[in-house]
């Protein structure tokens, strides 16, 4: 019995530690986590009018609630990438055991490593700087004509959205959308 605390506080310590290093390097990426709010789901996917058979991502998925709003409602294959361990598998336990077992896929990984050219539209919540300094670059690079992405409360400075929505009085962010 005088072996198990030790070997128990041991677990429950690697553990802390693994899940504080997950979300310091998923803040100090792309954005810290900030989950979406349910109610804009359904605003955010107005504006972004998933097709029949898209490939839709989420970079930096965290909880994976745009995925699985997208994949639940939409006919889409429905991809999230993430680089927080933490978050990946909270989305791929939450995907295996208790969520609907749509066409859904998601990715540990970061986001800068994964090949959009494929994408035909994508979501995405970042912080301005690295929307500008990094992201836009691969999009421009990366997506195929007629991909559509929408940024999420903050705009992708140096490119043109097709259509801003403002937000009013039950929300909070307005909603970029661009075409490539």
């Amino acid at each position: 019995m005088q072996l198990i605390t030790p070997i128990i506080y041991l677990i429950l310590a690697i553990f802390l530690l693994w899940v504080a290093l997950s979300f310091r390097n998923a803040s100090n990426s792309f954005a810290p986590f900030v989950p979406c709010r349910k109610k804009e789901l359904p605003r955010i996917f107005e504006v972004i009018n998933p097709k029949d058979g898209e490939i839709f991502y989420d970079l930096g998925c965290g909880d994976g609630r745009v995925v699985f709003y997208a994949a639940r409602n939409f006919p889409v294959k429905a991809i999230g990438i993430e680089l927080s361990l933490f978050f990946f598998l909270y989305c791929w336990f939450k995907h295996i055991f208790l969520a609907d077992k749509g066409n859904i896929t998601f990715k540990l990984k970061d986001l800068f490593y994964e090949d959009l050219s494929n994408a035909d539209a994508i979501y995405v919540y970042g912080m301005p700087k690295v929307l500008e300094e990094k992201l836009r670059y691969k999009l421009e690079k990366e997506l195929k004509k007629g991909a559509r992405v929408i940024a999420y409360g903050f705009p992708i400075k140096g490119l043109e959205p097709e259509s801003v929505r403002q937000p009013d009085e039950n929300h909070k962010k307005s909603i970029y959308l661009y075409r490539f």
